[in-house]
């Protein structure tokens, strides 16, 4: 694995870290909040957490594919 890679995913990695923490804040706070905008919290909080875990699906797979190329090796 390259220097340039890894760092990649050290920074895919620090913004999944970053919104599963944030919309588990928000899903937390959801319980808390009263009136007609405790739902609309709620789906906030499980859509921030959902959309980070694919950005680092996503983030994942492509640098997994990278790596298992003959162009990530300088073969060309």
């Amino acid at each position: 694995m390259t220097k340039k890679l890894d760092n990649v995913l050290v920074t895919f990695k620090r913004i999944t870290a970053a919104g599963l923490l944030i919309g588990f804040i928000l899903f937390l706070s959801s319980f808390f909040v009263s009136g007609n905008i405790s739902p609309y919290v709620l789906s906030i909080g499980l859509s921030i957490m959902v959309s980070s875990m694919l950005i680092f699906g996503f983030s994942l797979f492509i640098h997994l594919m990278e790596e298992m190329t003959d162009g990530s090796r300088g073969v060309r």
